[in-house]
């Protein structure tokens, strides 16, 4: 007798490999930060890049550009002076929706190193699609 597959296992795998939820939760994410007059017409372009960026087996870019990361840093400079806490630091990650980073080091941080360890946190959340079927 042939084995019967359980239709919600082999859905949760599909979704699993494909990488469903993070591709959906980027073009919603997106969708929302850019708000475009025309959404399909975006969508229709998002899905273009990201299929580039699979074919070539590169995360995709984050959608914060470096003058967003330096906008952050003056929001939490409040003083002027150049440099943000740790804890200022960590908060910040949070709000590029890098949710698991803790500060390894109790110094304060300048513009530069912030830029430079906000790329590094969105390397490693950014969008990833498994290779294409050949």
């Amino acid at each position: 007798m042939a084995e019967v597959k359980d239709p919600r296992k082999s859905a949760e795998q599909y979704l699993e490999e494909k990488n469903i939820r993070s591709l959906m939760r980027h073009l919603s994410t997106k969708m929302l930060f850019v708000k475009p007059d025309d959404p399909r017409a975006f969508l229709i372009d998002e899905l273009k890049r990201i299929h580039e960026c699979q074919q070539q087996q590169v995360p995709v870019p984050s959608f914060f550009e470096e003058k967003d990361l330096v906008a952050m840093f003056g929001m939490f400079d409040l003083t002027g002076s150049g440099k943000i806490t740790h804890l200022q630091l960590e908060k910040a990650m949070q709000n590029l929706g890098i949710k698991d980073f803790t500060s390894t080091s109790t110094d304060k941080v300048d513009l530069q190193m912030f830029v430079a360890i906000a790329k590094e946190e969105l390397d490693k959340v950014a969008l990833r699609m498994p290779p294409l079927s050949q």
